[in-house]
């Protein structure tokens, strides 16, 4: 298995670069335990290996083409730190041959839970807090579940603490927490309280379409592959 470059895995990322963890590194001692091996691992399948075994089964249950794709697609799993919090660096290739890379955050950078947390399905609940307190890819709100520190209402997000003026969507904007967006940022990706359990509402320009999170997500991580 090819071993993902660090200035690829850098250039892949929006924002400042990572900094690689090495075995050497003096930052060695921030990386939770489980994260050791990848740190000193010199084999990137068995990185990627030690990386996965970590996700829990709920939420790979819910992602069934992405995980296939992390079993088969991608190629290496680095540690790092970006945001001053450590991560660990999923790189795979794109469809273009360009490298794609995840950031997943240290679930102990979790902090308080989110608004609405009990809306949020287990699966994706236990990831967060267990596995990645954030899974991100590009911009650090795109192509994933954004870092929990990080998810707002839409209608805190527009600076409309009160509600968005003229909002005629059946949920309201004070009750729409943005999970994550689009690569460019335009369709947001929301959960609510005042959605079934297990939905997920598609809003676009005040549109609010509710769906099944999981197939939305599996589609949305996808989709990266295919635009890197």
């Amino acid at each position: 298995m090819t071993e993902a470059d660090p200035v690829e895995v850098a250039a892949a990322l929006d924002g400042t670069p990572p900094t690689l963890v090495r075995p050497d590194s003096a930052d060695l001692d921030r990386l939770p335990e489980p994260w050791l091996p990848i740190a000193h691992g010199t084999d990137p399948a068995a990185r990627l290996a030690t990386a996965l075994a970590l996700w829990n089964p709920g939420l790979l249950g819910l992602l069934p083409r992405f995980a296939e794709a992390l079993r088969t697609r991608f190629v290496d799993v680095r540690t790092g730190i970006i945001d001053d919090c450590p991560v660990l660096l999923y790189a795979a290739p794109g469809d273009n041959g360009r490298l794609a890379c995840w950031v997943g955050y240290d679930p102990g950078s979790f902090g308080d839970p989110p608004p609405f947390w009990d809306s949020f399905p287990e699966p994706l609940r236990e990831f967060l807090r267990t596995v990645h307190a954030g899974f991100v890819s590009g911009s650090r709100l795109s192509y994933g579940p954004v870092r929990p520190r990080h998810m707002d209402t839409l209608a805190d997000l527009s600076d409309w603490p009160d509600g968005i003026p003229d909002w005629e969507a059946d949920i309201a904007s004070t009750r729409l927490l943005q999970l994550c967006t689009d690569g460019g940022g335009i369709l947001s990706y929301c959960l609510s309280p005042d959605l079934d359990p297990g939905q997920v509402a598609l809003v676009y320009e005040g549109d609010v379409d509710p769906q099944d999170l999981g197939p939305e997500l599996d589609q949305l991580l996808m989709s990266r592959l295919r635009r890197p």
